[in-house]
């Protein structure tokens, strides 16, 4: 109870139980599922612009969630904080990222400054965030001076973009992203971030924990599409097939990189764990357009040719879920892993490079035989990090 009425610690100033880790929080796990129901309104947007265009935009879109969601997650995972100011703050947040969601729809165009008003907001809320750090904390204050000079850089352009013709704003846009990008990866930056370092347990779960949230979504997306369907053979064998790779995409991460820890061998291995989750976190949304539009293709008629966007949608949605893979790898500590992460790497992008072709060349399969195609890569790949672990064993054994 006395947290209500403490400033943000560093969290290895902070004594938790001897035989526990630090968990997450019931606030972190609340705030996680807005930014996820704003995820939906993201994946609903694309359903709607399946163009190069709206592709574009829908990348946009996506960047920016998970970006403010990093923002806000990093803090919380490196100072632990409860207290009745956090907690407003954090209302304020959500409050921010659901005026977003309300606004993708029309993100670029007439609801482009709402939009960005928002994302300013939820960007200033995390800015005091870190002034009461710097006030409460001094010893990092080399750290949250540098983060609060970006967020008041970059919110700045944000409000400014306002203040421009609609079609332009996103030019604005962009230039805020590669500004706070373009800093943040900086060796020089990456060293002070790792100097106070982040609570790596916490921080491995919370990733863990958005990205089973983002997966559960895909399978509600087919739930709402079906509701009320007479399911007939199609149906059933489509429906079947869509659930397999789920439980296959579900099966290669959580049983293979979710539970390890991100190596600091050098500067670049967290940083490309942690950007392998945000194309991660894409390919969990595109699949769950996709297999909402393949499970309605096969309602209407399963035999049919499967449209060449969703044919593409999910291909792609694969393809990036495989490189998120390979990046998560990449990034983690291979001397304390018990996987061969380097073997996996190459399993994994092999698996891009064939779903990549199929999506492109294999134009002429019904709905069914391109899900069950497209679905026994990823059953494959998950036999082949089972026979890499069983190897592994043995060789230990």
């Amino acid at each position: 109870m006395n947290d209500l009425f403490s400033p943000p610690r560093y969290h290895r100033d902070v004594h938790f139980h001897k035989h526990t880790d630090r968990a997450v929080g019931w606030l972190e796990l609340f705030y996680d599922l807005v930014y996820v129901a704003t995820l939906i309104q993201i994946g609903n947007f694309l359903s709607s612009n399946l163009t190069w265009t709206g592709f574009g935009q829908f990348s946009v879109l996506l960047f920016l969630v998970w970006w403010a969601w990093g923002g806000e997650t990093l803090y919380q995972n490196r100072y632990f904080v409860d207290d009745v100011v956090h907690r407003l703050l954090v209302l304020a947040q959500m409050a921010g990222v659901a005026t977003m969601g309300l606004s993708v729809s029309g993100a670029f165009g007439e609801l482009s400054v709402q939009f960005a008003l928002a994302y300013a907001f939820v960007r200033a809320m995390l800015f005091v965030m870190y002034e009461r750090v710097r006030r409460s904390h001094p010893e990092s204050s080399d750290v949250s001076i540098s983060y609060l000079a970006v967020f008041a850089v970059g919110s700045s352009m944000w409000v400014g973009s306002t203040f421009l013709p609609e079609d332009v704003r996103w030019v604005i846009w962009l230039l805020a992203i590669v500004f706070e990008i373009v800093y943040f990866i900086r060796p020089r930056s990456v060293r002070a971030l790792l100097e106070w370092g982040p609570d790596d347990h916490h921080l491995v779960e919370r990733f863990g924990i958005f990205t089973i949230i983002v997966l559960g979504e895909a399978f509600v997306k087919i739930l709402d599409d079906a509701q009320g369907t007479s399911l007939g053979v199609d149906e059933i064998v489509v429906g079947i097939t869509i659930v397999t790779l789920l439980f296959a995409l579900w099966w290669l991460h959580f049983s293979d990189a979710a539970d390890e820890m991100y190596g600091l061998e050098t500067t670049w291995h967290p940083m490309i764990w942690s950007y392998g989750h945000l194309f991660l976190a894409a390919s969990l949304v595109m699949f769950g357009v996709a297999s909402k539009k393949v499970f309605s293709q096969a309602i209407d008629d399963a035999s049919k040719y499967l449209k060449d966007e969703t044919r593409l949608l999910l291909a792609t949605a694969l393809v990036v879920f495989f490189v998120a893979q390979a990046m998560i790898n990449m990034g983690l500590d291979h001397d304390a892993s018990p996987h061969d992460h380097k073997r996996r790497v190459v399993l994994y992008l092999a698996g891009a490079v064939v779903v990549a072709l199929l999506g492109v060349f294999v134009t002429g399969l019904s709905t069914t035989l391109f899900a069950l195609l497209v679905t026994s890569v990823a059953v494959i790949l998950v036999g082949g990090t089972i026979a890499e672990t069983k190897r592994l064993a043995d060789a230990h054994g």
